[in-house]
């Protein structure tokens, strides 16, 4: 198999998104796995729905089961520079060899029927079809969008996890809060079992008559008011375990966990960029951006310096994400976020009511990230989006020649000028 065999695959894959295209029902989906032989019904999962903190919550819930010697699948999304970041087993991601395989199956799978299926629901038909091949012991699966209708619910959980659920993604998923709520109540199965961290008292309400509605048992998990993101998903991961060790679907002895773990990578991540601490962060919310803020608080107090490097996506809020940091001591720089559904920097000047903060506009992102080398503050911080993060992170040399000789491969798929034309092709 040669390099080009992976990237013809990954391209074939790379189907355009629309926000019309969101699905209304589970029965495609099902009807791929059937054809591809049901392998969502040869091991248990566990899925995992929520606004923030969703990939975090699967990679601490993979890491206790992988420390009780199981064989673990993982699949999140979105993938940083890599797109076989979204498959993974006991720790290591799918091979190109195996995603062209696995790419071929569904893709001929695919053709049997009067469907057009998603970038998303192949993957995670390829992801499925993965593990059951590999005979994995138990597999943690990320929502991808949604829940009620994303197509990971396709597949029966044995536990359900809810991480903060927040406004996001209004156009796909019904215009309000409830909707939203609603369609990540959506994962709970009848008779099932589910799990949630701390909500507020509308999420936890629709969460909890759904389970009612559906027979089902909510158990709250809840870290406390001021608990960190990576606080609060570890100790949802335990109460996750703890949940699957009682039924008897893994051992009931609690793994020991290797002390070594630092995080994953564009979460609250810390570098060093010419001798100067850099922190990278994929927050894209309000809360999420709450949450950052209390982070760089503990690292320099409440009134140091910081230099705030931003970039969004046109359907994130970001009046109410950038409010979080309008105080005297930020520097805010504007800048676009390396996707076609980005905001300039314009659009998110005019989107800010800050009053304290200084803000500039540096259109260009790699202008806006090379300002690290000169800046004045005690403090630089990336975030708004991981599509911000992945450039941050290959910006500041922390890839090697090969991964990111594979990222700029994988962004040009899609972004690139052929991504771009067969979206517009899809809107007429």
């Amino acid at each position: 198999m040669s390099e080009d065999d992976y990237y013809d695959a990954l391209r074939a894959l790379a189907q355009p998104i629309r926000a019309g295209d969101y699905p209304r029902t589970l029965r495609p989906m099902r009807q791929l796995l059937a054809e591809l032989g049901n392998p969502q019904r040869r091991f248990p999962a566990v899925v995992v729905a929520g606004s923030v903190g969703k990939g975090t919550t699967c990679h601490h819930i993979a890491r206790l089961l992988r420390a009780a010697d199981l064989h673990v699948g993982l699949y999140t999304s979105p993938h940083l520079h890599s797109f076989r970041e979204r498959f993974v087993l006991n720790g290591k991601m799918i091979s190109k060899e195996t995603f062209v395989e696995g790419a071929r199956m569904v893709r001929e799978a695919a053709r049997r029927f009067d469907h057009v299926y998603s970038m998303f629901e192949q993957a995670t038909a390829l992801a499925l079809w993965w593990y059951a091949q590999q005979r994995v012991d138990i597999a943690v699966l990320e929502i991808g969008l949604g829940g009620r209708w994303d197509a990971v619910n396709a597949v029966p959980n044995t536990l359900a996890v809810f991480t903060p659920i927040e406004t996001e993604h209004l156009d796909m998923l019904g215009g309000s809060l409830q909707s939203i709520i609603w369609q990540k109540a959506g994962i709970i199965q009848p008779r099932g079992q589910a799990i949630t961290g701390r909500q507020s008292g509308d999420v936890y309400a629709i969460l909890q008559h759904e389970a009612d509605s559906r027979q089902a048992t909510l158990h709250r998990v809840d870290a406390g008011e001021h608990a960190g993101q990576e606080e609060a998903a570890g100790l949802l991961a335990f109460g996750a375990y703890r949940n699957l060790a009682a039924r008897g679907i893994v051992p009931q002895r609690m793994p020991r966990l290797d002390a070594t773990f630092a995080g994953l990578p564009g979460r609250l991540e810390r570098v060093q960029v010419a001798g100067r601490t850099v922190l990278l962060d994929g927050a894209h919310t309000p809360g999420g951006a709450w949450t950052l803020r209390l982070a760089i608080h503990g690292l320099l107090g409440r009134s140091r310096p910081v230099r705030l490097i931003v970039g969004m996506l046109q359907d994130k809020h970001a009046r109410k994400f950038l409010a979080a940091f309008d105080a005297p001591n930020y520097h805010i720089v504007l800048t676009q976020a390396p996707s076609h559904r980005a905001l300039s920097a314009e659009q998110l000047r005019r989107q800010t009511e800050l009053r304290h903060a200084e803000v500039e506009l540096i259109p260009n992102l790699h202008e806006a990230l090379s300002g690290v080398y000169g800046a004045s503050e005690a403090l630089v911080v990336v975030t708004g989006s991981l599509r911000m993060i992945a450039v941050a992170r290959e910006t500041y040399g922390l890839l090697s020649p090969d991964e990111l000789a594979e990222a700029r491969r994988t962004r040009e798929i899609f972004e690139g000028p052929d991504y771009l034309a067969r979206l517009n092709a899809s809107r007429n």
